[in-house]
C-alpha cells in the first residue's frame, strides 16, 4: 500500500508539473531586399516537444497562381529535414478560410470573447521589430521613416493590448538615406500555460455545444483541414 501511495503522489505531482508548464512560441519574420524568411516554432514540457516550421521562399507569382511558399519542417536539433512542402496562396484558398472562419464564429457562442480571454492569458516575453528604409532622397526618406512610425505605432497599439506584456519591447526605424533599402525584422515570443489552454479548450466546446449545429461544424472544418493539407505534401 505504501508503494501505490507513493505511485499515486508522483502522478499526481508529474500531473501538477505538466499542466502548470508553459507553451513557448516564437514567431520570426525578416524581409532583406527580396528575401522573405518566416518562421515559427513551438517548445514544451521544458523543450522535450519542439516543432518548428520554417517557409524560407515566399513568391509572387501573379494573380492567378496566387504566392507560391515552400515550407520545411526540421527537428529538435533543427539540422535535419523532416518535410518539405510547396503550396500556393491563392484567392481562393483566402476566401476559403474566411468562409471557414465565418461558420466557426456562427456556430460558437461569443467567439470573439472566448479569443479576448484566451489572449489575456498570453505572455509576451520578447517583442522585436525593426525596420531600415532608405528612398535615395534624405527629405522623402524622413517623411517615410514617420510615415512607418505611425503604422507601427497603430499596428502595435492594437494587437498588443490583448496580450500580457511582460518583456520591454524593441521598435525602431532606422533611415538610410544615401541609399534606396527596405528591410525588416520582425520577432514575438510569448508563452502560455498548459493549464489554461486546456481551459480555453474545455471553454471552445462548451460555447460550441450552446449552439445548434455547433460540434459538427468544428468537426467538420478540423477534418477539412486535415484533408487539404495532406493533399498539399501529396502534391508536393
Amino acid at each position: 500500500m505504501l508503494w501505490l501511495g507513493i505511485v499515486c503522489l508522483f502522478i499526481i505531482f508529474v500531473i501538477i508539473v505538466f499542466l502548470f508548464s508553459f507553451i513557448r512560441g516564437e514567431f520570426n519574420f525578416s524581409r532583406v531586399k527580396d528575401n522573405d524568411t518566416l518562421s515559427v516554432e513551438m517548445r514544451a514540457l521544458f523543450g522535450l516537444i519542439r516543432y518548428r516550421y520554417v517557409i524560407p521562399i515566399i513568391q509572387f507569382k501573379g494573380f492567378t497562381k496566387g504566392i507560391l511558399i515552400k515550407s520545411e519542417i526540421v527537428t529538435k536539433a533543427s539540422s535535419k529535414l523532416k518535410d518539405e512542402t510547396k503550396d500556393h496562396i491563392t484567392k481562393e484558398k483566402i476566401l476559403y478560410v474566411y468562409n471557414q472562419a465565418k461558420e466557426a464564429l456562427v456556430h460558437t457562442l461569443n467567439l470573439y470573447d472566448w479569443t479576448k480571454q484566451t489572449l489575456a492569458k498570453v505572455e509576451c516575453t520578447d517583442l522585436k521589430w525593426i525596420t531600415r528604409v532608405g528612398v535615395g532622397d534624405a527629405p522623402e526618406t524622413a517623411i517615410t521613416t514617420g510615415a512607418i512610425w505611425g503604422i507601427k505605432s497603430s499596428l502595435l497599439g492594437f494587437s498588443i493590448r490583448y496580450v500580457n506584456l511582460t518583456g520591454k519591447p524593441h521598435i525602431d526605424v532606422i533611415p538610410q538615406y544615401n541609399e534606396k533599402q527596405f528591410s525588416t525584422e520582425f520577432r514575438f515570443a510569448g508563452r502560455i500555460r498548459i493549464w489554461f489552454v486546456v481551459v480555453a479548450g474545455v471553454r471552445l466546446i462548451s460555447r460550441a455545444a450552446k449552439v445548434k449545429g455547433g460540434i459538427r461544424t468544428w468537426i467538420q472544418i478540423v477534418l477539412k483541414t486535415l484533408k487539404i493539407r495532406s493533399r498539399v505534401k501529396t502534391a508536393s
